[in-house]
């Protein structure tokens, strides 16, 4: 059996949810090229995105600013699959746009909730949802690093095929 990395992340911005807050400006300004980017790295299967309400439901990153004034902020996420923990690394920290933009809006991410980014490997063609994705990190908050969610910092071998 051939297996995939997955991760999920997600940033919560600190301040309103608007065009006003200087995380989003730069965010939503850098996004086209980050996923310009992902789509031409050798090492990663697809991504998608999504705004997680403060209530649960899923928004397409597509119109973040259909999101209600008052709400609470969202959790912006994304979740990819890759070739491997080393291709995740090489596009996320030597990529040419991602790992400015993140430094830079570093300092803007609310981060009281724990973590926010997961990983775990998963047999190729097996499909996740957001909330899939959701799950795996409440389960990486909730219990530490295991087979079914791990960080970074506590990674998990790739398993050997069947």
């Amino acid at each position: 059996m051939e297996y995939r990395l997955i991760h999920f992340n997600c940033a919560r911005p600190m301040g309103a949810f608007n065009l006003e807050n200087d995380f989003m400006r730069v965010f939503i300004g850098i996004l086209p090229r980050i996923f310009k980017d992902a789509d031409e790295f050798d090492g990663v299967y697809w991504h998608q995105h999504g705004i997680r309400r403060p209530d649960g439901e899923w928004l397409p990153l597509a119109y973040p600013f259909e999101y209600p004034e008052g709400l609470g902020a969202p959790d912006i996420s994304t979740m990819a699959g890759w070739r491997s923990i080393e291709t995740l690394k090489a596009f996320s920290h030597s990529g040419r746009t991602h790992p400015a933009g993140m430094r830079r809006l570093a300092d803007q991410i609310d981060r009281s909730t724990g973590a926010s980014f997961v990983m775990w490997w998963a047999p190729r063609g097996q499909r996740f949802t957001m909330e899939d994705g959701w799950n795996k990190l409440q389960l990486l908050r909730q219990n530490g690093p295991s087979p079914e969610a791990f960080s970074l910092d506590q990674p998990v071998a790739h398993p050997h095929a069947a």
